[in-house]
């Protein structure tokens, strides 16, 4: 309890300071009157004495430092914020989104489209993806099962049309001819043509529905004229030949391929000059000297290829556009 103050500093004084003779904080003189004198008519209020024990200068120093730290703090949380906020946007949305907020599925590199898995396509009840182990199956003779309609035809030198045919027909086609001309095909028919040799073979319908088509043609050339669509299933062996899905002539209605058809296809060459949409799938086996060309695909659809041989030199490829989650690639 200070019971005095120096009389230069006006330092409170504690007894045991005030009988030292001199002011702990300034050192002036204490003569013995100001060493007994009591003070408590000038005594300020009770301070702490640690306090009273800093000068000035040296208590502004705390405060100057807390206030640069909050600056600090407020810039560099700042800094800090923008960082994290950038690095969590890019992470959770796409990159690639423009301004309006929608996203739009850029066209794929070739290489890109070459090189990506091939994801699962469909929904629960699409059909099962092309593999080796189901290509003999779209490609060799379909079993009669009964009720079927054998057809002979020899013809080497000539033509045979076949009807359209819808519903649950069965056709068999067996012998020689130089050209076959297919109609449209839709329901549940099955065409079976592999045991007909052919030089040339046109289908001029639309193929749709549950329709199964199975063509001969080895070192001749096959061309579907319309589309395909629906769950439809396609065998066409060509090897040594060539297999076209030519561009329609003007005023003519697209031949674009969609809906969940398969198709497997040998051959030398084969050309799509028509698009693969939706969840179409088809599997070429390429012979020596192989090409395949693509213009554009879309949707989920699949174009796959691989050469009859391992030692084959590798095909020449023509790209086309790669769109959505579309994929094209080799299967060895």
């Amino acid at each position: 309890m200070p019971v005095g103050l120096c009389p230069k500093c006006r330092f409170p004084l504690s007894r045991a300071e005030s009988r030292a003779g001199k002011c702990p904080f300034c050192a002036a003189a204490l003569g013995a009157d100001d060493a007994a004198r009591p003070r408590g008519g000038e005594l300020p209020p009770p301070v702490d004495e640690r306090a009273a024990r800093v000068p000035a200068s040296q208590a502004v120093k705390p405060l100057l430092r807390g206030a640069a730290i909050l600056v600090m703090l407020a810039v560099g949380g700042g800094g800090l914020y923008y960082a994290v906020s950038a690095a969590v946007t890019y992470y959770l949305c796409d990159a690639d989104t423009p301004a309006d907020g929608v996203p739009h599925e850029p066209a794929k590199s070739a290489e890109a489209a070459l090189a990506a898995p091939m994801p699962p396509t469909g929904g629960p009840s699409a059909a099962p993806p092309l593999t080796e182990a189901n290509v003999e199956a779209l490609l060799a003779p379909a079993q009669d099962v009964g009720g079927g309609r054998v057809r002979k035809i020899d013809s080497p030198q000539g033509e045979y049309v076949v009807e359209p045919l819808d519903g649950a027909v069965q056709v068999y086609l067996r012998g020689r001819v130089k050209t076959l001309r297919i109609g449209s095909l839709g329901g549940d028919v099955i065409l079976d043509a592999t045991g007909l040799e052919a030089q040339e073979v046109f289908f001029t319908g639309a193929i749709s529905g549950r329709a199964k088509a199975k063509v001969h043609a080895p070192n001749g050339s096959v061309e579907f004229r319309a589309s395909i669509s629906g769950r439809a299933s396609l065998g066409v062996d060509a090897t040594g030949g060539r297999v076209t899905f030519p561009k329609p002539a003007a005023g003519r209605a697209g031949a674009e391929i969609s809906g969940d058809p398969r198709m497997t296809i040998r051959a030398r060459e084969v050309d799509f000059q028509v698009p693969i949409n939706d969840d179409a799938q088809v599997l070429t086996v390429l012979s020596a000297g192989g090409k395949i060309r693509f213009t554009e695909m879309n949707g989920h659809s699949r174009l796959t290829y691989r050469k009859a041989e391992a030692g084959d030199p590798d095909p020449v490829i023509g790209w086309g556009i790669v769109r959505d989650e579309a994929r094209f690639r080799e299967t060895k």
